[in-house]
């Protein structure tokens, strides 16, 4: 009986333990080899990152043929539901299709970047599972720490030293925030598994016996549980770290940002309001999210309109397509969850396919007075390679939710939804904005094509870029140009993802 119990206790963290023995053996190699006097001190990173490149492609095969067992384990600390399970597999199909895009990374020498980012789709994983006040927190404090490395692993570079200072006070704020939320819900619960809070609040109601303190400190408690996600989440008016983390990082190290973490914080949302306070979830936290909705649709498209640079660009464009998240959780109907997740999707494929090109953008030569950080070299496109201008106006159509393309669907699914629930005014003002966010996206469009050019450089291409970069790139274009005409493969996977709600 014993073993059978350990057995259970680590049959859903076989990936997670074949990747942590990776980078066991990744942090030893490296630290042998690296030192080495007699192989005259080699540089891993290319080493490094086959190892661990080959490690999560065997780890997302692993994950397929798992046959999912739904239960909560390690003492209640983890749960392996249809929400962590499939969630892990967008983490590994997402991170390989990462790795491919990036596959060399400019500035960085040292092999410990590779395994930091291997850490942090360990703890990407492990957070999906967390079912404990404590592993969450643990969790995300171990995603944090990465994360503040990673912004500032370019050295030389004082924006990624200033951005990953600004990452780390900012980031140990919203942490904090967390934490009071949960010693506040310690306190007035004695509880600190999810399940058992979710069963409190059931039996549980107000009444005017109830203690006001009592009353206050639950809602304080959620409120900063919230707000603190919401904070890591980058949605409004808590979005004031993400333009400057994304300009200061690296641009393989701002696409790991912009992606993968979506899929967890989004997860983690969704657990504490529809699995965790949806019996006791107060009138004020909908106005709250119904605000940060609003708020979140504004800042990013206003702050958009005023970008020059484009990693500033993507970080308010992704404010603005997180109120089409925070949309969806505003209509409080669970069965509008399978247009949240099919939005997640596309939106996770066009951020890639947006940060693949940037990848191969990133090959061209310019001179040294001459910085691609700025829109204004996107002017050279359509005279240096006219197919890369034409697949980069596919994806900004596809941000702006121009038919047929899949991000006119997923926008349509999720305005569908919330006008069914009646949410009129947030559906008008999310279509006003969007509306305006299309002039941005058309001004992109016209840097490529209709600018006049004043002088006579046209950058080279360099002959150096990786065929696996291009292969992903066009293959992400493809999807999102043709992916109308197989909705129902999304919509089934979605729906596995809304089933841990549906119990």
């Amino acid at each position: 009986m014993t073993l059978n119990i350990f057995y259970l206790n680590i049959y859903p963290l076989l990936v997670e333990l074949f990747l942590f023995s990776i980078v066991c053996f990744c942090l030893i190699f490296g630290s042998i080899y690296s030192n080495s006097s007699s192989l005259q001190f080699p540089i891993l990173t290319k080493c490094i990152r086959f190892f661990i490149l080959q490690g999560l492609f065997f780890s997302f095969i692993l994950l397929i043929l798992t046959s999912p067992l739904f239960f909560i384990y390690w003492n209640n600390l983890l749960i392996n539901d249809s929400l962590a399970f499939y969630g892990k597999i967008l983490i590994y199909f997402f991170s390989l299709i990462w790795f491919l895009l990036f596959p060399n990374v400019k500035f960085i020498l040292n092999f410990e970047f590779w395994i930091l980012i291997l850490l942090s789709i360990i703890a990407l994983s492990l957070l999906l599972q967390a079912f404990d006040l404590l592993s969450v927190y643990l969790l995300i404090e171990f995603l944090s720490l990465t994360f503040y490395i990673l912004t500032s692993i370019h050295r030389n570079s004082e924006f990624s030293t200033e951005s990953g200072l600004k990452y780390f006070i900012l980031g140990a704020f919203a942490s904090s925030l967390l934490l009071f939320g949960f010693t506040l819900l310690y306190n007035f619960t004695g509880l600190t598994n999810l399940q058992d809070i979710l069963l409190f609040f059931t039996g549980f109601s107000i009444t005017f016996d109830s203690s006001i303190t009592f009353t206050f400190g639950l809602f304080l408690s959620i409120f900063c549980i919230l707000t603190a996600l919401l904070f890591k989440l980058g949605a409004a008016p808590f979005h004031f770290w993400v333009p400057d983390i994304y300009e200061g990082a690296l641009t393989s190290v701002t696409s790991f940002f912009a992606i993968l973490p979506k899929i967890t914080i989004l997860t983690l949302l969704l657990r504490f309001l529809f699995l965790t306070f949806s019996s006791y979830l107060f009138t004020e936290i909908y106005f709250f999210l119904v605000i940060c909705t609003f708020l979140s649709s504004l800042f990013g498209t206003a702050g958009a309109l005023i970008q020059t640079k484009w990693k500033r660009f993507i970080a308010f464009s992704s404010i603005t397509h997180i109120s089409f998240f925070l949309l969806n959780l505003c209509s409080i109907n669970i069965d509008n969850f399978i247009y949240l997740f099919t939005y997640l999707l596309i939106y996770l494929l066009m951020s890639s396919a947006f940060f693949g090109f940037f990848a191969i953008f990133s090959n061209f030569k310019f001179p040294n007075n001459f910085t691609p950080r700025f829109f204004n070299s996107l002017m050279f496109l359509n005279f240096t390679n006219q197919p890369l201008a034409i697949l980069f106006t596919i994806i900004l159509f596809s941000f702006a939710g121009i038919p047929p393309l899949s991000g006119f669907f997923a926008k349509f699914f999720v305005l569908y939804s919330a006008v069914s629930s009646s949410f009129f005014f947030l559906v008008f003002s999310l279509l006003l904005f969007n509306c305006i966010s299309c002039f941005y996206y058309i001004n992109l469009i016209k840097k490529n094509y209709f600018i006049s050019i004043e002088f006579s450089y046209l950058p080279v291409v360099n002959s150096t870029a990786k065929i696996e970069t291009l292969l992903v790139f066009n293959f992400l274009v493809a999807l999102i140009s043709f992916l109308f005409l197989d909705f129902d493969s999304i919509f089934l996977f979605s729906n596995l993802l809304r089933s841990a709600f549906l119990n």
